[in-house]
C-alpha cells in the first residue's frame, strides 16, 4: 500500500510539473520594481515636441499581464503600485496607460506605453516603461491668400467612429484622434457670395504622428481660383489634392 501511495504522489508532482511547463512559468517568485517617463514628441519634420503638459507618472493606471496576456494585477495610479508583489518566475508585461484614444477632441492626449520583463526567483527586476502619444494628432491650416480669398470659412474633421470635431474660422488647436482614418469637410464663401464646398477622406492614419491639412488657393499665384488641400506638407509625406471651384468665380 506504502509503494502505491508513493507512486501516486510521484504521479501528481509530475503533472503540476508538466502544468508549470506548459504555462510558461517556473518554481520560485521574485519581484517586479516599475519606473515611468512620458515622451510627446511626433513624427514630423524634426520629431519636435507638441507642447504637452505630460502627466506625472502617478495619473498613469499599470497593468501587469502575464506570457498568456492574462492580466495579473492592475492599478489605477503607478503611485499605488506595491513593490513588495510577489509574482511567478516567468515572463510579463507591464502596459502604463493615461486617457484613451476613443476621447476624440481638442487638445486630448492618450499615452501609453508597454516594457516586457521576466521575474526571475528571489531577485527584483527593474521595469522602466517609456510611454508615447497614442493618438493620432491633426491641425488644419489655411494660407493667407486663403484667408483673403474667401470671406468665410469653416471645416468639420470626421473620425471613423464619427466623432465631429469643428474647425471654424481662424482655430488653431489640435484634435487627438482614434488612429485610422479621417475626413474633412467644409465650406468656403467668396467676396461674390458663391459657396464652395469641401471633402476630403484620408486613411492609414497611425498613432504618435502629427497629420496637417492645409488649404491654399493656387499656391498662393494668380489666375482662375483653385483650391488645393495638402495633406502633410511636410517632406514627410505630402498628397497634393486640386479641386476646381464654380465656374463664376
Amino acid at each position: 500500500m506504502t509503494k502505491f501511495k508513493t507512486l501516486a504522489l510521484l504521479f501528481a508532482a509530475a503533472l503540476a510539473f508538466v502544468g508549470c511547463s506548459e504555462n510558461g512559468s517556473e518554481s520560485g517568485r521574485g519581484r517586479a520594481s516599475v519606473a515611468l517617463s512620458a515622451d510627446d514628441s511626433a513624427i514630423e519634420l524634426s520629431r519636435a515636441s507638441l507642447g504637452l503638459s505630460k502627466p506625472a507618472a502617478a495619473d498613469f493606471a499599470l497593468t501587469i499581464s502575464d506570457a498568456s496576456g492574462n492580466v495579473v494585477s492592475e492599478w489605477n495610479s503607478i503611485a499605488d503600485y506595491d513593490e513588495s508583489t510577489l509574482y511567478n518566475v516567468g515572463n510579463y508585461s507591464a502596459k502604463a496607460t493615461y486617457g484613451k484614444t476613443s476621447v476624440e477632441a481638442f487638445e486630448t492626449p492618450c499615452f501609453e506605453g508597454t516594457k516586457e520583463f521576466a521575474i526571475i526567483d528571489d531577485q527584483t527586476t527593474e521595469v522602466r516603461i517609456t510611454a508615447y502619444v497614442a493618438n493620432a494628432v491633426v491641425k488644419i491650416e489655411c494660407s493667407d491668400a486663403f484667408k483673403n480669398y474667401f470671406t468665410n470659412y469653416a471645416f468639420t474633421l470626421t473620425t471613423a467612429a464619427g466623432t465631429e470635431i469643428p474647425f471654424v474660422a481662424g482655430e488653431t488647436r489640435r484634435a487627438f484622434i482614434d488612429p485610422y482614418t479621417f475626413s474633412v469637410t467644409g465650406s468656403a464663401t467668396t467676396q461674390t457670395g458663391s459657396t464652395v464646398k469641401i471633402s476630403k477622406s484620408f486613411s492609414n492614419i497611425v498613432a504618435k504622428t502629427l497629420y496637417t491639412v492645409k488649404f491654399d488657393v493656387n499656391s498662393g499665384a494668380v489666375g482662375s481660383a483653385t483650391v488645393t488641400i495638402s495633406f502633410n506638407d511636410e517632406p514627410v509625406a505630402e498628397i497634393p489634392v486640386d479641386i476646381e471651384l464654380n465656374d463664376n468665380i
